[in-house]
C-alpha cells in the first residue's frame, strides 16, 4: 500500500472473496483498533446485526454489480460501536473497500430527530392552547350575551312599570322631554293624562288585589290603543300619560275621545271603571313642564265637570 492511500483520511481496507483481511490502511487500523494485529476475517470487524446483513446483501450485490455502494454498516471500534458506509469495488479477484465512519452523521440524525420531537411537542401544545383560547373567547362571548342581556333586563326594569308593564314615569319624563325639543323645531306634539274615576271606591269595596287588577286591566287597554301612535305610560297611582307625537289638536282630541268611549263601553274582565282625560298640544314657548302642566290642568277640569270626559287645554 502506497503512504498515501495509507494516510488518507477515509478507511479503507482489501478482502478476498472469503472475506480474509488482506490490507488496511492506518484510519482502519485505528477505528478497529488494529494497531498491532489485523483481524483476520472482515466478520470479526462487524456487529451481529451487521454481519447478518453483510452476508445477506454484499456478495449478490457484487455478483451481479461488481460493487457495492453506501451499505450501512456497524464496526466493532476500539471506543465502541461506529457506524459507516461502505463502498466497495471488485479489482484482481480482491474487493477493495472505502469505510466513512458516520458518527457525525448519527448525531446529526439525533439532533434531527430530537428536533422533530420538539417541534410535534410545541405544535400539539400550540392546538391545545389554541383549542384553550377558543374555549375561552366562546366563553367571553357567552358572557358577553348573558351581561347584554342582563343590561337589557336592568334597562327594562328601570324604565317600566312592575305592576301594569307599561313605560314608569322615569321613562316617560325622558321621553317627554325629547319630544318636546323635536316639538320646539316644528313637530306636533299632544300629551293626555288619564285619570281612573273614583278609584279609591274599587280599593274600599273591593280590596287593593282587585284594584292591582283593574289597573292591570286599564293598562292593556291603554297600550292596545296607544301602539302605532305614540308611549303609554304610568305616572303613578290611577293616573297614566299617553304622548303622541305628529298629532295636531283635532287628532289628539279624537284619539282622547274614542278612547273614553272604548274605557266606558268595552267590555271588562274585572270591575268596568270610567276615566278623565286631559289633553294639552304643544305651543309655541312650551316646554316639557309647561306642556304637562297644561294637561294637568285640562284633566281637573274634567274632573269637576262631572267626570267621564274629555278637556283639552
Amino acid at each position: 500500500m502506497d503512504e498515501q492511500l495509507n494516510l488518507a483520511p477515509f478507511c479503507y481496507l482489501v478482502i478476498d472473496e472469503n472475506y480474509k483481511i488482506i490490507e488496511m490502511n492506518a484510519a482502519m487500523r485505528e477505528l478497529a483498533g488494529a494497531e498491532k494485529h489485523v483481524p483476520g476475517n472482515v466478520h470479526n470487524l462487524l456487529t451481529v446485526a451487521s454481519r447478518v446483513y453483510f452476508q445477506t446483501y454484499f456478495m449478490p450485490s457484487i455478483a451481479l454489480h461488481g460493487r457495492v455502494d453506501e451499505m450501512f454498516l456497524t464496526l466493532k471500534g476500539a471506543a465502541g460501536p461506529v457506524p459507516v458506509l461502505m463502498n466497495t469495488v471488485k479489482r484482481n479477484g480482491l474487493y477493495e473497500c472505502a469505510l466513512i465512519p458516520m458518527t457525525i452523521r448519527g448525531e446529526y440524525e439525533k439532533e434531527l430527530l430530537l428536533a422533530k420531537r420538539n417541534a410535534e411537542k410545541i405544535n400539539q401544545e400550540a392546538a391545545e392552547a389554541y383549542a384553550k383560547l377558543q374555549n375561552l373567547l366562546a366563553e367571553v362571548e357567552q358572557k358577553q350575551r348573558e351581561l347584554e342581556e342582563l343590561n337589557a333586563t336592568l334597562q327594562q326594569m328601570t324604565t317600566t312599570d312592575p305592576l301594569t308593564g307599561l313605560k314608569n314615569r322615569r321613562y316617560l319624563e325622558e321621553a317627554l322631554s325629547e319630544l318636546a325639543g323635536q316639538a320646539e323645531a316644528g313637530l306636533p306634539l299632544a300629551l293626555l293624562i288619564i285619570d281612573i274615576d273614583f278609584f279609591k271606591r274599587v280599593n274600599d269595596t273591593y280590596g287593593h288585589q282587585m284594584g292591582d287588577a283593574v289597573l292591570q286591566e286599564l293598562s292593556w287597554k291603554l297600550l292596545n290603543e296607544a301602539t302605532g301612535h305614540g308611549i303609554a305610560a304610568r305616572m303613578g297611582g290611577e293616573e297614566f300619560v299617553i304622548l303622541l307625537a305628529d298629532s295636531a289638536k283635532s287628532k289628539a282630541e279624537a284619539f282622547a275621545e274614542e278612547l273614553r268611549r272604548k274605557i266606558e263601553h268595552g267590555e271588562w274582565v274585572h270591575i268596568p271603571v270610567t276615566v278623565s282625560i286631559g289633553v294639552a298640544i304643544f305651543e309655541t314657548g312650551d316646554n316639557a313642564d309647561s306642556l304637562f302642566a297644561r294637561a294637568d290642568e285640562a284633566l281637573y277640569a274634567s274632573k269637576n265637570a262631572g267626570r267621564n270626559r274629555v278637556t283639552v287645554a
